[in-house]
């Protein structure tokens, strides 16, 4: 239960609208870390229409930190299997993170934007926090 406490409010709220087994938390905390900095960055270049989509970052930072938790751990899964019987190569499993990263960052503001002029994704990004 101590877990559960250390979580973000705003992470908290998504996942228990998801219906998150307390199991994943810790991914999707790892993920929601992970992000912040690359994601804060775009957060910040971001017209303020786009940012009033949400009420504040730890909102989006939320949002994007569950929509990415699966690929991510597809992708640990899919480098630990590869990995298997050979040497690891760290670097490239790295750099790999890094990509997917980048590219569901890129892709959850560019939804982000589109969400200004579309009610149904706007609602997507803001049913978690009116639970």
């Amino acid at each position: 239960m101590s877990e559960s406490n250390a979580l973000p409010v705003e992470l908290k709220q998504v996942l228990e609208y998801m219906g998150t087994p307390e199991a994943q938390h810790e991914a999707v905390l790892a993920v929601f870390n992970a992000v912040e900095g690359p994601l804060r960055h775009a957060w910040e270049q971001q017209p303020q229409s786009a940012r009033n989509v949400m009420e504040s970052f730890e909102q989006f930072q939320a949002v994007v930190a569950f929509t990415l938790v699966g690929p991510t751990a597809e992708l640990v899964s899919m480098v630990q299997q590869n990995a298997e019987g050979e040497e690891r190569d760290d670097a490239q499993a790295d750099a790999m993170m890094e990509q997917l990263l980048q590219q569901g960052i890129k892709m959850m503001v560019k939804d982000l934007k589109a969400a200004r002029r579309n009610a149904t994704l706007r609602n997507e990004f803001q049913a978690p926090f009116k639970a």
